[in-house]
């Protein structure tokens, strides 16, 4: 069952920043006349990152293969459209594991920093093909996209809630 990410349920895979609603305590908070922002209190990633944008298609889709960063945390964040993200546990299998996979709804003003090795699919929208940001540190070698052992699982999204089948 997709879930929102939250920090306790993302929590085997990475870090959870919300950077809405003034109560993250990860988020450094201030206030001005007519705003209110919100940074994250250390940096987002490890390293000089690369920003990058990925246009998903839409929930459903089958996640057949995946990638892993062993040398970066990736940071995925999205604006105005909510995004499913399909994660495996990172491992040192050379494959993800289909019964292994779990997937997240990140709502707009999150930002979800995946640990080092951290399996991952590409985000699609929650109901439509949607844009998302990304951050990670680049040209540190090849990032192969792997077939998932076990056969390909069809990652199904429904409002604000998903299902995996």
């Amino acid at each position: 069952m997709a879930r929102p990410a939250t920090a306790e349920a993302f929590a085997r895979f990475g870090t959870v920043y919300d950077l809405v609603g003034g109560s993250d305590r990860k988020v450094v908070w201030t206030l001005g006349d007519g705003w209110q922002d919100g940074f994250t209190d250390k940096p987002l990633i490890g390293g000089s990152g690369h920003l990058g944008m990925t246009r998903g298609g839409a929930a459903p889709w089958h996640c057949t293969e995946m990638e892993r960063h062993p040398g970066t945390e990736e940071a995925i964040f999205c604006a105005d459209q909510p995004i499913v993200l399909a994660v495996a546990p990172a491992s040192a299998m050379a494959a993800p594991r289909r019964d292994e996979i779990e997937a997240f709804v990140i709502s707009p003003g999150q930002a979800v920093v995946m640990d080092r090795g951290v399996w991952h699919d590409a985000c699609r929208g929650l109901t439509r093909p949607t844009p998302y940001f990304w951050m990670a540190v680049c040209g540190l070698g090849a990032s192969p996209w792997i077939p998932v052992e076990g056969g390909a699982l069809l990652v199904r999204a429904d409002g604000n809630q998903g299902t995996l089948a």
